[in-house]
């Protein structure tokens, strides 16, 4: 059976329990918002095609459990992902402060090229906020990391947030294959602008 997109891209969705990875991914995989909070078992995942740059990426998304007696599990499907969004909770001061803590996982189990975004999710409900928009951005500034404040109750940014990734993804992927694959000028200019004896000779020499 034919393929039917151009690049598979692996993501994971981390951060502490209950600052709403779970429904971060149901917004952008379903336009779907569910208000009733059951905590993630281990690992979930979904699917969703997008086109850029008229190319088709189909994103393989894993949602990962926040709780501590998880971790294990979840570490291992650090490894093969290509980006990884790092969620806190604008309401939540700890699950902020903790996102250095995941960081550190980041750093201990996914590739070391692999492409990051902070998300300061919940950024509809101002009234509880305790993390400005501000710290978040200085926190990614800190990290090298891209940031935005989502709301996956609301609708806010969760489009935009994986489509960023996937095209920074989509980028380092382009780049690395022009390094590998470099396009074959050489043997036309040589062709142009030397004797056709002498290029032959050189094309003996290579071979």
């Amino acid at each position: 059976m034919a393929k039917t997109y151009d690049y598979l891209f692996k993501l994971l969705l981390i951060g502490d329990s209950g600052v709403g990875k779970t429904c971060i991914l149901f917004r952008f995989s379903e336009d779907a918002f569910n208000a009733t909070f059951i905590s993630t078992i281990g690992i979930d995942f979904k699917i969703r095609t997008i086109e850029l740059d008229g190319k088709k990426i189909k994103l393989q998304i894993w949602d990962t459990a926040g709780q501590e007696r998880f971790r294990t599990i979840t570490t291992a499907y650090y490894r093969g992902a290509m980006g990884i969004m790092l969620v806190y909770d604008v309401t939540n001061e700890k699950s902020f402060e903790n996102i250095k803590n995941w960081i550190r996982n980041i750093e201990e189990h996914a590739s070391a090229d692999v492409e990051k975004m902070v998300l300061g999710n919940k950024c509809d409900v101002n009234e509880r906020r305790q993390v400005s928009k501000e710290r978040g951005e200085q926190l990614a500034i800190e990290y090298g990391i891209k940031f935005m404040e989502t709301s996956a109750k609301a609708s806010i940014n969760v489009e935009e947030a994986f489509f960023a990734l996937a095209r920074d993804i989509k980028r380092k992927m382009e780049k690395k294959m022009e390094a590998t694959n470099p396009p074959k000028t050489g043997s036309h200019q040589l062709k142009a602008n030397e004797p056709t004896k002498k290029t032959s000779r050189w094309f003996c020499t290579v071979l």
